[in-house]
């Protein structure tokens, strides 16, 4: 079959085009149609496909077979020569992330030759990796305010083809080993790359690139970037998210950040308190219990159910109760699913790791845990007073 023209090469603003079917095949879902020519850019290097319509059906994707592209439809075409319309929106959005990634990973190599390794273009944010594990915040910074300068200064991108050979005696960001002819994007004055993707006409149609996020991984540094109109959108969240954070606080936007710090070290403050005053409730509490609790082979047991607002009681009970001497603790806690606590004074011979197992076997839930300590649950808290029982049977 004869090689697809790709459109798109060429002028990635064309937005509709005609073509002649050349083969229809099946596919796992629908049908895919191959055709002499297209404007559709199929799934390849880190961008996602085009989508749109082939004479009103839609496009659910765009395959890259080498020589041919296909087009996944819902159901084949019905003429020999179809019209196709581009999802123009998702298209100028694609545009806009990929050429300010080239834009991006250029302004990185520049300010400390940090290169990309690789580059996804995601629904909501796109993502390059980077040579090194060694950025903070001002490397991000620096890379993303030279980057914006080259957008304000709104400056030609220009696509153009060259011998492989005399490619690779430019100075490309990165080598290409490609054969043939190699298509060539150029950002002028800043960047020069070979590159399959669709791209805009001048850097200021991409509006701003934003850095959202970065972290560092085995040697890499990730960062996670939205351009254009994902940037406004972006934007605009943070901004009504902040509003409503100093709605809440009753206080000016740039006091926020200062206000949420101050209320995290005072609730740090109060949960360590809140633990304190559980802790020594649970004590006497202990206490209590045990001077109440039957006695049984020499060892008194503390059998309990607690309700599901007393779960941060109880692992502290738990503890607590075997610093008595010769005490047992069989601990349940309502909730969906229940939790239990099994704990005993040291010295004693029985192993509740395997008590707990089997009392939970035999209810269906799951557990384990030390010879004095075990924990475990996965059960309808409707069972609690079954499984407490066979456990104290096993003791």
């Amino acid at each position: 079959m004869a090689k697809t023209e790709r459109l798109y090469y060429t002028d990635c603003y064309l937005r509709e085009f005609e073509a002649q079917v050349l083969r229809i095949e099946p596919a796992e879902k629908g049908t895919r149609v191959y055709l002499d020519r297209t404007a559709f850019y199929p799934d390849s290097g880190g961008q996602p496909s085009d989508l749109g319509t082939l004479d009103g059906i839609p496009v659910r994707g765009v395959v890259d077979e080498g020589e041919v592209v296909a087009h996944v439809l819902e159901r084949a075409p019905g003429q020999e020569r179809v019209k196709g319309s581009i999802d123009w929106l998702r298209r100028f959005d694609h545009m806009q992330q990929h050429t300010g990634q080239h834009v991006l990973s250029a302004a990185f190599e520049k300010t400390g030759n940090y290169k990309t390794v690789s580059f996804h273009l995601g629904s909501t944010e796109s993502s390059i990796d980077l040579d090194s594990d060694r950025l903070g915040r001002r490397q991000i910074e620096e890379a993303e305010g030279l980057a914006n300068e080259v957008i304000f200064e709104d400056r030609p991108v220009r696509i153009f083809f060259q011998p492989a050979d005399a490619a690779r005696e430019m100075d490309l960001r990165k080598p290409t080993f490609r054969e043939g002819d190699v298509r060539l994007v150029e950002v002028e004055g800043f960047d020069l790359s070979a590159c399959g993707g669709t791209h805009l006409r001048s850097t200021g149609a991409i509006g701003l690139v934003c850095v959202r996020k970065f972290e560092r991984m085995k040697g890499l540094t990730r960062v996670e970037f939205v351009c254009g109109r994902r940037a406004l959108r972006a934007g605009r969240g943070d901004f009504q998210t902040l509003t409503e954070a100093a709605r809440l606080f009753s206080a000016a936007l740039e006091n926020v950040p200062g206000l949420i710090t101050k209320q995290s070290e005072e609730l740090r403050a109060a949960l360590r308190a809140q633990e304190k005053l559980i802790e020594r409730l649970a004590q006497y509490r202990a206490t209590e219990l045990v001077q109440s609790a039957p006695e049984k082979a020499g060892r008194k047991i503390v059998r309990i159910i607690l309700e599901s607002e007393e779960a941060l009681e109880a692992k502290k009970l738990a503890y607590a109760v075997v610093k008595q001497p010769a005490a047992v603790a069989l601990i349940g806690v309502k909730g969906k699913p229940a939790t239990l606590y099994f704990s005993q004074s040291p010295g004693a011979a029985t192993d509740l790791g395997k008590i707990l197992k089997q009392a939970l076997a035999q209810v269906g839930g799951k557990g384990g845990g030390a010879k004095d300590f075990a924990q475990g649950g996965g059960i309808d808290e409707s069972r609690l007073e079954e499984t407490l029982s066979a456990a104290e049977s096993l003791l």
